[in-house]
């Protein structure tokens, strides 16, 4: 689970700017809170704030690290993504940090970066009074790497150390991901972060698709299962969903031109059991493109429409509405946050879905006292607003600074709100702020465009 995300000088965040999942002295809903190294830490989170805030640049800051760590390096003009209204940041580096638990262990991650490549790249164990290093990178005049004290004190390891610093990693590389590549048997610590940041970790923008469902849904019959039941309980109409699936032959010269145009079929034809998937821009129709025991198979997710007489009509995926893609994307986040320990970080949760069904749902993952994952959300949706369902300390705002127009982050226990206070209202009227003002509307004189 994320405990704790800092920013500097990245998008819309200027100075260092924290968002954290730290509980504060709120009894309401204990079963939200979770604990490692004596640390706390809550496992829903949701975000406010008017458009062009920078809600929305959080999430972008995250995916970003997950990016550079899948990568290995810093692959991008950096200069681009300075805080622009300043002069000044121009000249600063960048950095994102994230604290983080996994397994049994919270780790600490900050990297630094600027157009010359890493400046600073850390790990660390957190504990509540005392951090220990895994390792620590940092370059001014020359690059310096040090490890934990029992590592680096070891005659064997010099020679190793020496040879990192020199010869194998580069100013645009991660050390983070080297090690969990190359060591991981020597660094555990790293290999689990990296994986945890990879894997577990998942990051989900307004422009996602349902990727990969069909392919989960064909393999995993238990998600089916929970798939089917939800879909129909939330009445959109489907009786239930069926993967079709065909071998693709030598004779589908079409379909084999795609691929190759795609180079899907070159990108699969040595990895067993991968996926990827094509999405026809117009219809929304998805086809999942799957290497299975050498044999590249097509998979298509139909979706069952009882008729009047109320025999099963087949429909495909693309007919559906913009809702229901977006709910039946949402299946596997819902059936891991119950049942797994994955962490979803999801830009505007409410996009194409009804208030009361989106209230329902987050609703019930907050009352189910077995969940294991963690959600974290940005939403206009105000109806969420809901002691029953958020705590306070659950609950942070976004707002523009008057001043140089960066990106603020406050959260609504910094008010004093009674546990009875209907927050949807004070919100909706400016009290906590990280709304729009509008100006009257006769100023903008419209009147003159009759």
């Amino acid at each position: 689970m994320i405990i704790r995300v800092d920013i500097a000088n990245l998008f819309s965040f200027n100075e260092q700017t924290e968002f954290n999942l730290f509980p504060d002295k709120e009894q309401n809903m204990d079963h939200h809170k979770r604990t490692c190294n004596d640390i706390s830490f809550l496992r829903l989170g949701a975000i406010y704030g008017a458009n062009g805030a920078g809600k929305s640049n959080l999430i972008k800051a995250v995916n970003l690290l997950v990016d550079f760590v899948r990568k290995g390096k810093i692959f991008f003009d950096a200069e681009k993504l300075k805080f622009k209204l300043s002069t000044e940041s121009q000249q600063r580096p960048s950095s994102i940090a994230i604290e983080f638990f996994s397994g049994k262990t919270v780790y600490y991650y900050s990297l630094t970066f600027d157009n010359s490549g890493v400046l600073y790249e850390a790990l660390f164990e957190s504990f509540r009074d005392n951090d220990i290093r895994i390792f620590e990178r940092s370059y001014e005049e020359k690059e310096t790497i040090i490890f934990k004290k029992e590592y680096d004190d070891n005659e064997n390891n010099k020679l190793f150390i020496k040879v990192l610093r020199e010869k194998l990693i580069k100013r645009d590389d991660l050390l983070l991901s080297f090690l969990s590549k190359n060591y991981a048997d020597e660094f555990k610590e790293a290999e689990e972060a990296y994986e945890w940041l990879t894997k577990t970790l998942v990051v989900i923008t307004p422009e996602s698709h349902s990727a990969n469902i069909t392919q989960e849904l064909d393999i995993n019959s238990k998600l089916k299962h929970f798939a089917e039941q939800f879909i129909v309980s939330v009445e959109t109409g489907i009786s239930s969903l069926d993967v079709e699936t065909k071998e693709i032959e030598e004779e589908d010269e079409s379909l084999l031109k795609i691929l190759s145009e795609s180079k899907i079929e070159e990108n699969l034809k040595f990895k067993a059991n991968k996926s990827a998937e094509l999405v026809n821009r117009y219809t929304g129709e998805a086809v999942t493109f799957v290497n299975e025991g050498n044999h590249l198979k097509a998979k298509r997710l139909i979706t069952n429409h009882k008729n009047e007489k109320g025999e099963n009509i087949a429909f495909s995926f693309g007919l559906e509405s913009d809702g229901t893609k977006r709910l039946i994307g949402y299946l596997p986040v819902i059936y891991n946050i119950l049942n797994g320990n994955h962490t979803y970080l999801i830009d505007e949760i409410e996009k194409s879905i009804h208030p009361i069904l989106i209230k329902e749902l987050i609703s019930k993952i907050s009352e189910d006292k077995k969940v294991q994952g963690q959600l974290i959300f940005t939403t206009h949706e105000s109806c969420l607003l809901d002691q029953s369902i958020l705590r306070r300390d659950e609950i942070w705002f976004v707002q523009k600074n008057k001043m140089d127009g960066s990106s603020q982050m406050y959260s609504l226990s910094d008010f004093n709100v009674h546990h009875t206070a209907n927050i949807e209202n004070g919100y909706l009227n400016g009290r906590f702020g990280a709304i729009p003002f509008l100006s009257n509307l006769r100023d903008l004189h419209w009147e003159n465009y009759e």
